[in-house]
């Protein structure tokens, strides 16, 4: 290919990924040429009567371009958004430029150089791009390493290297500006790396970067710890902000922000609720994670399933339509003795809403100091409403107690009047579970949108968790029926019963028997201070015996 038509297959590239204006395109040629000696660059040196070399002064260019005999405004804009861009530098334009006669010099730079093909680049792919601006995208974790995860994964696969943010200002900027230039036009895309610079004190460098190159036409990301001091710039350039949900750890800083600011920013940020624009307050006791519960997991008789599914259908019937008219917020309470599937029945119903879940710890929020207590209860909810998620309050009868029980201390009786009026103004969803119903103060039962009991299982119910849970072969020999019928006890002792009998003959070559189950049914049973006695059952009984003494 002849060089000539390389640069002009290159210069079409970079104009329009960039964004840049047909006069833009026109100085840059012009620039280029001078770069590289050409015959019309030797005309436009004979013309320029400071005669720097490598350079073209601002009047020759200025004096060249046809439409500049009415205004030089044009050319100004123009060679203006070039030096945005970083690809070519204007010599004399600031306080710190050295002090030459004659107006400014222009020249190009090194990412210019790249960019139209004058120097190798690092790579290049035909791109594909939009007529119109793709708005930069904004992507805020806790975790660096989820967010470069997350964008090789979900969102390209070409292996941007991240541009780090320049800690000071002035000529770090053009260079920075340079380097997104070169990976638009090399790569199509951009990657820029503020993760560990995301204070306060760089405001300004990253509002210049952002605006500088608002009009790209190829995907720009910036990847961040904290969305916060770039807001009013995002707004002000269309920018969509997305947080990246972390599986463990949470984004640090509590901040308050302007809600304003977040509303008009959710209006172009595809499906986004607050954390996506404001981001997750960081927590030591309250942490959102996913579930992967469904409720095919749950095994529930059919009226307590039925009652379930109806309750989603009220869930999300609350968030979704009666949220357009400024009211949200879903609440369930769950009741049940302990290993009914409580605890289950609230990620099943996180991720049926696709939401994260946050569980609140009694232990981490309780304290003896006065105001303590309510502090770190509204931390929890702070964390929980941010995150979008559902709160699971397990145990809720140590919080929402009765008022005149007189039990508990340590700040509990401040406590359960917080938690009175946390719950008329939390936004989210929120599920309390209980096995102890009696002691909850009636002033919260009708704060709650649905209430349904999670009893012991039935038989059919009971005799389906022991074939979910025992791994049955084909010589297996377990009486299933009498299992089931003898002993009405919980999932949750069933499943811990099943494991063990699953255990104890997994290093044996006997095959599972009912022995087995009664006998790992005797150790569960024993563990949780029940009595033992029904499970040396005929004709069981001295195989049951012989398994516990190990005879």
């Amino acid at each position: 290919m002849d060089f000539l038509q390389h640069l002009n297959q290159r210069l079409t590239n970079c104009t329009s990924v960039l964004g840049l204006s047909r006069l833009s395109r026109e100085i840059l040629r012009l620039l280029a040429l001078v770069d590289s000696k050409d015959d019309v660059a030797e005309d436009l040196r004979k013309k320029d009567r400071y005669d720097r070399p490598g350079v073209l002064s601002w009047r020759t260019l200025a004096e060249q371009i046809p439409n500049t005999q009415t205004s030089v405004a044009p050319v100004e804009k123009a060679t203006l958004a070039l030096a945005n861009w970083g690809i070519i530098q204007i010599v004399g334009r600031t306080a710190t430029d050295p002090i030459a006669p004659g107006p400014a010099s222009l020249r190009m730079t090194y990412a210019g150089r790249v960019c139209l093909g004058l120097a190798p680049a690092p790579s290049f792919t035909a791109i594909s791009h939009t007529e119109d601006p793709v708005p930069w995208a904004i992507l805020h974790s806790a975790s660096r390493e989820l967010l470069l995860t997350h964008i090789h994964d979900e969102i390209t696969p070409a292996a941007l290297h991240p541009i780090p943010i320049p800690t000071s200002a002035g000529h770090d900027i053009n260079r920075t500006c340079g380097e997104i230039a070169i990976q638009l036009c090399s790569n199509g895309g951009a990657l820029v790396d503020g993760f560990v610079q995301s204070e306060h004190t760089i405001r300004h460098t990253l509002h210049e970067i952002l605006v500088r190159t608002a009009n790209a036409r190829a995907p720009r990301i910036l990847m961040m710890m904290d969305p916060s001091v770039v807001r009013p710039t995002a707004l002000r350039i269309g920018a969509t902000l997305r947080w990246v949900e972390p599986s463990v750890d949470t984004r640090r800083g509590r901040l308050v922000l302007d809600s304003r600011v977040t509303q008009q920013l959710q209006k172009h940020t595809a499906g986004g609720d607050a954390s996506h624009t404001t981001g997750v307050p960081d927590s030591d006791i309250a942490t959102p994670k996913r579930c992967s519960t469904q409720w095919e997991d749950l095994i529930l008789s059919d009226r307590v399933g039925w009652q379930m599914k109806q309750a989603m259908r009220h869930a999300s019937y609350r968030l979704d339509t009666q949220a357009m008219a400024g009211k949200t917020g879903y609440r369930l309470l769950l009741s049940g003795l302990p290993g009914t599937g409580k605890s289950m029945a609230a990620e099943a119903l996180a991720t049926a809403l696709d939401r994260p879940l946050v569980r609140l710890d009694l232990s981490s929020v309780l304290s003896k100091w006065l105001g303590e207590t309510e502090k770190q209860l509204s931390q929890v909810f702070d964390v929980a409403e941010a995150a979008n998620a559902v709160l699971v309050l397990d145990e809720a009868e140590s919080l929402l107690r009765q008022r005149n029980s007189g039990a508990g201390g340590g700040g509990m009786g401040t406590g359960v009047a917080y938690m009175l009026t946390r719950l008329d103004l939390y936004q989210g969803v929120l599920v309390a579970t209980t096995n102890r119903i009696e002691d909850l103060d009636e002033a919260f039962f009708r704060r709650f949108d649905d209430y349904v009991v999670l009893p012991i299982p039935d038989k059919p119910t009971r005799r389906t968790l022991w074939e979910r849970h025992l791994i049955l072969a084909d010589d297996s020999d377990v009486d299933l029926d009498v299992i089931a019928e003898k002993f009405a006890i919980s999932g949750g002792l069933i499943r811990g019963a099943a494991i063990r009998a699953n255990g104890w003959v997994s290093a044996t070559s006997d095959p599972l028997s009912t022995p087995h189950v009664l006998a790992s049914l005797g150790r569960e049973l024993e563990k949780n201070h029940k009595a033992t006695n029904e499970v040396y059952i005929q004709p069981w009984r001295n195989a049951v015996k012989a398994i516990l003494e190990g005879s």
